[in-house]
């Protein structure tokens, strides 16, 4: 039996889902914003929570308008009790590295796991892609392009700590996404993650994000082929104390209509809540 429960936790708009007679379920917290200007987040928020009962999760809902969003990641352990995180929203001019550096911390620092859903790769652009080869400074070994000015407010207020340039923490950096056309995804090998999708799967029209960097730890799970274009749409990633897992498709609602799509979500959730160290 499913019983529904609404309670506030920090705060946040919560809703929580869990099945009465299951013990430790696995406790997720699901980030998003809306109404949501490229994307249909409170479709897919319906979606989600569909697929979080029927996986018996302890699902909470954090959701609101896009600013007051950015302002609530900057609340120190949002992350803590939780098996993992999964992130969908699109933040991508946002300048507020305080709210993101907490973010990553969640699974950097407290070893929480995440999942980023489409456009939480294309978030925070001016720490990865809107700036210069060498902003970050020359003890940076990466392949991030950040602003300049971005980098000395930061500078300014924390000295030596590493700069957080986001495409360094999804794994696999985007900056770009190819036309509205069918994606054929493809599964690499056997993994956990992907263990219900088939070796090959074509999408409806949706979009094929670019892969500008990726981190030599990524483990591709599914690549995508869109015409003659060709990116990791999955993977994974080690990110400190735990792991970030990556999920590109999912711009249209045909493709979170799919039983192959909502078992990636399923799967890749439980595998991050089973094996939250990398």
């Amino acid at each position: 039996m499913t019983r529904n429960l609404s309670i506030p936790i920090l705060g946040f708009l919560t809703i929580a889902l869990f099945l009465s007679s299951l013990a430790g379920a696995t406790k997720v917290l699901y980030v998003t914003h809306e109404p949501g200007r490229w994307h249909k987040y409170t479709a897919q928020k319906k979606i989600f929570s569909q697929i979080a009962e029927k996986a018996g999760w302890e699902l909470t809902v954090m959701t609101g308008e896009h600013e007051p969003q950015i302002a609530k990641l900057r609340t120190p352990d949002f992350g803590k009790g939780y098996d993992a995180i999964v992130y969908n929203f699109c933040f991508a001019k946002s300048r507020d590295i305080e709210a993101q550096a907490n973010l990553v911390a969640q699974t950097r620092e407290h070893g929480v796991p995440a999942m980023l859903i489409h456009c939480a790769m294309h978030s925070w652009w001016p720490t990865y892609r809107d700036g210069k080869p060498g902003a970050i400074g020359p003890d940076y070994k990466g392949n991030a392009k950040a602003d300049p000015a971005l980098v000395a407010e930061w500078k300014k207020k924390h000295g030596d700590k590493p700069f957080p340039a986001w495409g360094d923490f999804t794994g696999v950096a985007s900056g770009r996404h190819g036309p509205h056309q069918p994606i054929k995804m493809i599964k690499v090998g056997n993994h956990a993650a992907t263990k219900s999708f088939p070796k090959e799967f074509t999408t409806g029209k949706t979009e094929l994000y670019n892969n500008i960097y990726k981190l030599d730890a990524v483990v591709p799970l599914i690549e995508g082929v869109q015409g003659k274009a060709k990116a990791t749409v999955m993977w994974l990633c080690p990110q400190g104390k735990s792991q970030v897992m990556g999920l590109t498709v999912g711009h249209d609602m045909g493709d979170w209509a799919t039983n192959e799509y909502r078992g990636l979500i399923t799967d890749g959730v439980n595998y991050l809540a089973k094996h939250p160290k990398p």
